[in-house]
């Protein structure tokens, strides 16, 4: 086996991209000799660092959850014995796609911290991408290159879902200032009916009332907030979402009142607003590319292809009034697919599709199942930098008992290179 892993992983890559050699020439070969120096400092590097992949790598090989602590802290001697590297080097022709949704405008990440993050994460999390040298692909060329070739090491795309306004108020003078290219997938029907999304506001309500007991509007009974608050929102959330928009936000200031929270203050601090047309537009002249995320944001593995049809319809026909490039990437409403809707949606003139399974994407993955790495407040920075490198993705195929296939990819990739 270590012979093996010798031969994969411990050779250099034949450059990319054509280089000028020591004569000057682009693609001349270059200097022979210091080709054989770096392999051979990367045979070095190799036993330097392999030795304790096994032992190592076991601590995550079972199916039992791992406490965060312990997690954290296995992180930390992992990244001490060079496995982070040596995981960047395996999985390097792996995309890297990230996930975020909205950028909080106020102390909304209290609430949601993965779905609101602070803008310091934010600018945080780009600035380590920078340091590290992973290079930010627009994502429709990261996608084309996925399947034509060749894609940069460690090639990264920034997606974000929903369009929250905090994308427009907060994120964007960070992505101009630091001139990243970022996706932000968008659903209609709030953007349409400017009122707070019904879904999150609805549970914020229930997150951050102090009462003991409510008696909920339109009779649909008195509930006891320490033992069924789930089950009285649930009740909420079935009746709310069958509503008319205007009714809708009607009974959102009933259940506030109820709740005996401020519906004010959630409307002057803008909380759970999605974006309104002015500000998609100035989001895609930014450069922010705007794709498809669904109308509704309503989604099921059960949906007849006419109701995906209609989806995907009414949402590009709204974008169309909003930005001028072509809306062909599409975001699975909360991760929801099934297989049988990538040919669907490629009758649509639809080229990708992302989920939220974790993971990277290689050749073979198929574009309508395209994985994320999700990032928000509960994951710390040595779990962010874990996924990055590639670590993340080994311990999941260790897992899922896919390793050996990951290896022979590698293995595949370098007999291509080298004969």
């Amino acid at each position: 086996m270590l012979g093996y892993l010798y031969r994969a992983f411990a050779e250099p890559d034949p450059p990319r991209y054509s280089s000028p050699g020591v004569d000057g020439r682009v693609g001349s070969g270059g200097d022979k000799t210091k080709h054989a120096t770096v392999g051979a400092g990367m045979k070095h590097d190799f036993m330097r660092f392999g030795l304790p992949v096994a032992p190592s790598l076991g601590l995550f090989a079972g199916r039992i959850s791992i406490p965060p602590a312990l997690l954290r802290s296995a992180l930390i001697v992992a990244k001490f014995f060079g496995l982070f590297q040596v995981a960047r080097y395996i999985t390097r022709d792996g995309l890297r796609i990230i996930c975020y949704h909205g950028v909080a405008v106020a102390e909304e990440y209290e609430y949601r911290s993965r779905l609101f993050i602070r803008k310091e994460l934010f600018r945080r999390r780009i600035e380590y991408l920078r340091c590290k040298c992973y290079p930010i692909l627009p994502l429709g060329e990261a996608v084309e290159a996925l399947t034509q070739g060749p894609l940069p090491p460690c090639a990264t795309v920034i997606t974000m879902d929903d369009g929250w306004e905090g994308v427009y108020s907060v994120a964007l003078p960070i992505i101009k200032e630091l001139e990243i290219p970022v996706t932000l997938y968008v659903p209609t029907f709030y953007v349409e009916h400017r009122m707070p999304v019904f879904t999150v506001t609805l549970s914020y309500l229930f997150w951050r009332t102090k009462a003991r007991q409510v008696e909920l509007p339109r009779g649909l009974g008195i509930f006891a907030l320490d033992s069924k608050a789930e089950q009285a929102e649930a009740v909420a959330q079935e009746l709310g979402g069958a509503l008319p928009a205007a009714d809708r936000l009607k009974f959102l200031k009933e259940m506030a009142e109820a709740l005996d929270v401020s519906f004010e203050e959630i409307e002057t601090q803008h909380l759970f607003r999605a974006l309104d047309e002015q500000q998609l537009r100035q989001l895609a002249d930014a450069g922010v590319d705007i794709q498809l995320h669904s109308h509704s944001h309503q989604w099921s593995v059960d949906d007849s292809r006419t109701t995906v049809e209609a989806e995907i319809a009414d949402n590009r026909r709204f974008l169309e009034n909003v930005v001028s490039r072509p809306l062909e990437h599409f975001c699975y409403p909360s991760g929801i697919y099934g297989p049988h809707q990538g040919e669907w949606l490629a009758a649509l003139g639809v080229k990708s599709a992302t989920t939220i399974e974790p993971g990277l994407n290689y050749p073979d993955t198929p574009r309508f199942a395209l994985r994320r790495l999700m990032d928000g407040h509960p994951v710390s920075d040595i779990e962010f930098e874990a996924e990055m490198t590639g670590f993340m993705e080994i311990v999941r195929a260790l897992r899922e008992r896919r390793l050996f296939r990951m290896l022979r990819r590698r293995l595949c990739s370098y007999r291509a290179a080298y004969g």
